[in-house]
């Protein structure tokens, strides 16, 4: 009897990591956390005799030549291309960045328990990880932005490298919920004249925000009182305007996703609407796909339609969405490619290779076994 408990353990065991590698993205795609290559099919998405030569810096915070190239993360400079806020009084846009993590979910609940839709601007390491919270957001009618498949910050990269950057995480976000965004929001809000072009050449609506929560230093400076966040919401909507505003959280990090559910009362007391950015820029469709959203002033009641059932993987080969007939994503061999390394803060979860996982159940069965014999 011990033996055969020791043998539905292990299944049970192996049953679960199966079930933890399905939940990643299937396709090949570049490493993670690292600026992924650039490929020949981004040949011809962009006139590089069009982009200005603002010099590729050595840091975001390297701002001696800011002035010349309209670099908004130096200086606060911005062109009529770029979305800074909602355009009319009474709007918010909410938007979170970096995810989907984990801790996305919960975000996703509570926003559905208000009836509230935001936008999310997602990284394609993070869309790789957890495609099925991207898919949740997405049939929820959330709007997605592109947010660069490393999160290094676009200023630091070659015209080419930013391409990349851009692409494969617009790719990513197809293969996991099929739609392309139109939206991008650059990592830090780094960028200038020589991004910015690249990407409106790639189709992209640069978005930013006018009102910054800060939030993210709380992973990163123990002396950061979350509550600063409360705070500033409740100002904020005290403040007199002539326009809406979108604001900047991130749902990466446990303890900065818990804030959705403390500002968002402070923002529906003080009487704003609170929408996708598209919507409240009277834009109903964010991708370059047939899909709409719909959201009515006064109840934000959203529609979601349009998704397709499956497409072709970037390799050239057939994969199903991450939409199926039982909502889940679909197991699948995971290959990356290679890229140059720059380090980059991550929460991606470190996985044994499978073939030594296969191992070390094979050895525990035979110990198991030996045990029992004896």
């Amino acid at each position: 009897m011990k033996h055969i408990k020791n043998i539905i353990t292990l299944a049970a065991i192996f049953l679960l990591i199966l079930q933890s590698n399905a939940q990643q993205l299937p396709g090949t795609w570049p490493e993670l956390d690292k600026p992924p290559p650039y490929d020949q099919k981004f040949n011809g998405l962009v006139d590089f005799t069009k982009v200005p030569s603002a010099p590729v810096k050595n840091s975001a915070d390297d701002c001696a030549q800011a002035n010349n190239y309209c670099d908004w993360s130096c200086t606060g400079c911005t062109r009529d291309s770029d979305i800074v806020e909602c355009p009319n009084k009474g709007d918010w846009g909410l938007s979170f960045d970096d995810g989907p993590s984990e801790y996305t979910d919960s975000v996703l609940d509570y926003l559905a328990s208000q009836n509230i839709r935001v936008t999310f601007f997602v990284v394609g390491s993070r869309v790789y990880e957890n495609p099925g919270i991207l898919l949740k957001a997405v049939q929820a009618g959330h709007q997605i932005g592109v947010h660069t498949w490393s999160h290094t910050p676009l200023t630091t990269q070659s015209n080419e490298a930013i391409v990349a950057e851009m692409q494969w995480t617009a790719e990513a976000i197809k293969a996991a919920v099929g739609v392309t965004p139109t939206y991008m929001r650059p990592p830090y809000g780094d960028f200038d004249d020589r991004v910015r072009q690249i990407v409106i050449q790639l189709g992209y609506k640069p978005t930013i925000w006018d009102r910054d929560t800060n939030d993210w230093l709380s992973d990163q400076n123990p002396s950061f009182d979350l509550d600063w966040v409360e705070g500033n919401f409740s100002q904020w909507v005290k403040e007199p305007s002539t326009t809406g505003h979108i604001s900047l959280e991130h749902d990466l990090y446990k303890q900065t996703a818990a804030q959705a559910p403390k500002v968002v009362p402070i923002v529906k007391a003080a009487g704003y609407n609170i929408q996708q950015i598209a919507v409240c820029r009277g834009d109903d469709q964010p991708y370059l796909e047939d899909v709409k959203l719909n959201s009515t002033i006064g109840d934000n009641s959203t529609s979601f339609t349009g998704l397709s059932t499956s497409q072709t993987a970037t390799d050239g080969g057939s994969l199903e969405t991450g939409i199926n007939s039982a909502g889940d994503v679909p197991t699948f061999t995971n290959t990356r490619v290679a890229s140059t390394s720059i380090p980059h803060v991550s929460n991606a979860k470190t996985n044994l290779p499978f073939s030594l996982l296969i191992i070390i159940l094979i050895n525990s069965y035979v110990i198991s076994c030996t045990v029992y014999m004896h």
